[in-house]
């Protein structure tokens, strides 16, 4: 099994997780609101909680990443037993994010 980078933060509130996608959606930087909000001690690592044997995830986590279509920037949130998650999916770091299916991005992108 491949280790997965896993990058979240983590919530005590479906709500709360709700105010951060919408935050998200609107512009906010994940690594700002994970330092900010996280439940997790990888809040400080601006979300990074290190790498992962899928095996090792909690069930309802791992499958979410399984499930991901790549159509959105963010996963979740997902409830487990540590609380609500909203992940960002491996490549989703920084600024400029970019989905490698996207021909037109990548074209843009290799001009620069």
């Amino acid at each position: 099994m491949t280790d997965i980078a896993l990058h979240h933060i983590l919530l005590k509130s479906p709500l709360l997780a709700e105010d951060i996608l919408n935050e998200l959606s609107l512009g906010a930087r994940f690594e700002d609101l994970a330092n900010e909000h996280s439940a997790c001690p990888s809040g400080k690592q601006q979300g990074f909680a290190g790498f992962h044997d899928g095996d090792r995830l909690p069930p309802e986590l791992y499958q979410a990443l399984l499930d991901y279509d790549g159509t959105s920037p963010w996963i979740g949130p997902v409830r487990t037993r540590y609380g609500y998650h909203v992940i960002r999916p491996a490549g989703q770091i920084g600024e400029n994010r970019v989905r490698i299916d996207d021909p037109d991005a990548v074209n843009s992108e290799s001009e620069h």
